[in-house]
């Protein structure tokens, strides 16, 4: 893919993030930004500037979980987060108990009953993998 391409498509995502971060009050005590804004971030910074950005990253992982994200985010933008019941601390809670297929289907199931998104298994667990990673756990 066209790294000029891609970034446009980051900065478009990257700005949908931003306008839906939600207030200080709707976020846990422990985060100040979302795993979401963090990772399109470290995406568009990293590929902007890092000469090696494609042993980095793998662009069509990238570009799913991009899809995912802005599909999410243009459900916040559309609901709002009042109307939206995030699970990501309950995603959370099951990777650090080492419950990982737990949390895969807890995303899934969240997706398509709130999101009416049907999420593909690889996709659930790229995202479950990605906010494992912001977690610091390996």
């Amino acid at each position: 893919m066209d790294k000029t391409l891609l970034l446009y498509k980051l900065d478009r995502l990257l700005h949908l993030c931003i306008k839906t971060e939600p207030k200080e009050d709707k976020l846990p005590d422990n985060e100040l930004f979302t795993s979401d804004l963090i990772k399109v971030r470290e995406w568009y910074d990293t590929i902007e500037t890092d000469p090696q950005w494609k042993e980095m990253f793998d662009v069509v992982t990238v570009m799913r979980q991009s899809n995912s994200i802005w599909k999410f985010r243009s459900k916040i933008k559309e609901l709002g987060w009042d109307d939206y019941n995030s699970t990501d601390e309950e995603i959370k809670a099951y990777i650090l108990k080492g419950e990982k297929i737990a949390a895969i289907k807890l995303y899934r199931k969240h997706q398509m009953e709130v999101c009416q998104h049907k999420v593909t298994l690889k996709d659930a667990k790229d995202y479950v993998d990605a906010l494992q990673k912001t977690l610091g756990i390996t």
